[in-house]
């Protein structure tokens, strides 16, 4: 058995940091599936959801059911007018961006937009554009920032319990090309693995690394009889510069239980390693001597890593700053996903990003 320290006891922040006011009132375009996680995390950090859009009655009656008394719309222009609104999380899929921004931008309305950002670099630098010109905060749902291990890891980097990182580490095997493959949009989409999937992935190696990748190397491979339209088996090497380096081993192919979500990061003066969605990382430098620690936070509670994003830009509006999560600071991650594709497309060749 490791030793087991809590944050407080290393100096790290140990908890996801909150807004001082706890009664915002936010407003949900788009009621999928993913809106349940977004509305359970709000819930938890005491915002309110005041309004609902989406044109499906289906999804109408889960919104109705799931909050009782919400106003409900059809379309997203009369959301984002509606006074009682003062921010919008946009949960869409990704074909549907700049027009809901905009209509939210006119209104005055900041925006919480589901990753990716955009399908292209292209629309993202529009909509990061958008947002600069209009001077009204537009940040991105980079939820896995804010999950417990991945959290702590960047605050132990940060603290420079590590020294200098020189690599960072990410290994998943799931089973997603089974669990979604009748998905109605990432089981036909293009670029599962590296436009939509890896908009997590590669913005963990950036909030880890402290830097943007300069290329990517990346290949894409399928298996015999595989349900998804997209490869759902990726290898990616990303380059920072000055000896850095990011890897993602990733499939989603699995037809057995053996499954793992496995991270490290190593520094020139130690190492951390922890799963991505666990609650604990371990650490071993000079702090903790020659045998390494556990680290976990006390209680062993964590709130909802989709309180993270909103959270963060809901401090953002009060302290008068830009996101951590940005659309600007998010454009990196979407050169990055990008740039994947294209090296997988040309069989595995070094693209800028």
């Amino acid at each position: 058995m490791n030793r087991v320290l809590s944050p407080c006891e290393l100096g790290l922040v140990g908890a996801i940091p909150r807004p001082k006011r706890t009664d915002w009132r936010i407003g949900i375009i788009g009621f999928g599936g993913i809106a349940v996680s977004h509305v359970s995390a709000y819930r938890e950090a005491g915002w309110q959801v005041v309004a609902v859009a989406d044109p499906d009655p289906q999804a109408q009656a889960r919104a109705r059911a799931l909050l009782p008394g919400v106003r409900l719309y059809a379309a997203y222009q009369d959301l984002v007018a509606d006074l009682a609104v003062e921010v919008i999380a946009l949960l869409t899929q990704p074909t549907m961006r700049y027009p809901a921004v905009e209509a939210a931008f006119q209104n005055r309305k900041p925006v919480l937009t589901e990753k990716p950002l955009a399908v292209s670099a292209e629309e993202a630098e529009r909509l990061a554009a958008l947002s600069e010109r209009v001077g009204i905060p537009l940040a991105v749902s980079q939820n896995y920032r804010w999950n417990c291990a991945n959290f702590l890891a960047r605050e132990v980097i940060r603290k420079g319990l590590i020294g200098t990182p020189f690599y960072a580490g990410i290994e998943i095997q799931g089973g997603q090309d089974v669990e979604l493959a009748d998905h109605p949009f990432y089981s036909k989409c293009e670029g599962f693995l590296t436009l939509q999937w890896n908009n997590h992935l590669a913005d963990l190696l950036r909030c880890w690394l402290g830097r943007d990748p300069i290329r990517v190397l990346a290949c894409t491979r399928r298996m015999k009889g595989q349900n998804f339209r997209s490869d759902n088996l990726l290898l990616s090497v990303a380059d920072y510069g000055e000896g850095v380096t990011g890897h993602i081993i990733h499939s989603e192919l699995l037809r057995s239980a053996l499954r793992c979500a496995r991270c490290r990061v190593d520094g020139d003066g130690g190492s951390v390693v922890f799963d991505l969605y666990g609650m604990q990382v371990t650490l071993q430098c000079e702090r903790t001597g020659s045998e390494p620690c556990d680290i976990k936070p006390e209680g062993g509670v964590w709130a909802s890593s989709f309180s993270g994003p909103m959270g963060e830009l809901l401090r953002a509006i009060e302290e008068g700053r830009e996101p951590e999560t940005g659309a600007s600071r998010n454009l990196p991650t979407i050169r990055h996903v990008v740039a994947e594709e294209h090296s997988a497309r040309a069989g595995g060749v070094w693209k800028s990003v």
